[in-house]
């Protein structure tokens, strides 16, 4: 049987241009390579990668995309008001709609795409739940419009409004590797997990760490701490620490057939700096790619 290729995104705002720098990469050496991937998972600013891949969108329109210029639009008149979020979606939404219209669904792409979000809730259910818009079977996401998904899973919390009452999926899933891989079990039982193969791609390991007097903080210092490069502790613990647990779990069940890239960062960068962009694409230019394109060769295109 014919391998289960998945291609997997993190979220991580404007650090999705290392991502698109290291797939450039790939397709400079196997210009073929989209073509062999089954499905796109991606949350956040990994949720817009995927979904644009998933409908064919050349790499070269998703450098331009991730550039200085656009990013700057996006995260443009920060608002210092901790009543409110920092930015307006307005940006965001043009964009998405350009590539997205009023029509597009879930259900019309294509490719098999996965994208988390997390829905707050409403008066007619008992409870708040993550949710993830699949095409993998028909199903309750199915006939969702593409753009709302996308700026479901892209709706950071503290920084953008909420959508829809959805927020970003990276409370839940900011690295969707190992829900990727069982939705996929779980919706297509042709394939066990041996025939499954799962490239993550990283937004970058920073050297995050908290540093004060902890044992001393309350409600206002983890929830947002505007003296520090970490505005807000309380997320980024969440979404880093579930993406180390992704990766966890996916080497235990997976093994040799997954295989992850997140290159070392060494400077601390948050999801709205796009001051950091060509920083960030260096990076992604000049890692070592040796390994992954060792796991390419030997599974991929074996």
């Amino acid at each position: 049987m014919k391998k289960f290729k998945i291609l997997s995104f993190d979220g991580g705002g404007i650090k999705g241009a290392l991502s698109i720098e290291i797939l450039s990469r790939i397709i400079d050496k196997y210009p073929n390579f989209l073509n062999e991937v089954d499905l796109f998972t991606g949350t956040s600013t990994g949720a817009i990668i995927a979904a644009l891949l998933a409908k064919g969108v050349p790499i070269d329109d998703l450098k331009k995309l991730y550039s200085k210029e656009i990013s700057r639009e996006i995260f443009s008149s920060p608002k210092l008001n901790i009543l409110k979020p920092k930015f307006k979606n307005n940006c965001l939404k043009k964009i998405i709609s350009n590539y997205f219209d009023h029509n597009f669904k879930i259900n019309d792409f294509k490719r098999y795409i996965i994208i988390p979000a997390f829905y707050l809730g409403d008066k007619d259910t008992k409870s708040w739940e993550p949710i993830f818009f699949n095409n993998l079977s028909q199903n309750n996401t199915s006939d969702i419009l593409a753009r709302d998904a996308i700026l479901a899973s892209s709706a950071a919390p503290t920084y953008f409004p909420s959508y829809n009452n959805y927020i970003d999926g990276g409370v839940i899933a900011n690295s969707p590797t190992a829900i990727s891989l069982i939705l996929t079990l779980s919706s297509m039982t042709k394939y066990k997990k041996e025939d499954i193969l799962l490239l993550s791609i990283g937004t970058g390991d920073s050297p995050e760490k908290i540093i004060g007097k902890t044992h001393k903080w309350g409600i206002l210092q983890w929830s947002f701490n505007p003296f520090s490069k970490m505005k807000s502790p309380l997320l980024a613990l969440l979404m880093d620490g579930m993406s180390n647990l992704e990766d966890l779990y996916c080497k235990e069940f997976l093994k040799e057939n997954y295989f992850r890239i997140n290159p070392r960062v060494p400077k601390f960068i948050d999801l709205d700096d796009y001051k950091f962009i060509p920083y960030l694409k260096d990076i992604g230019t000049n890692c070592d790619l040796y390994n992954l394109l060792e796991y390419l060769k030997n599974f991929y295109f074996k």
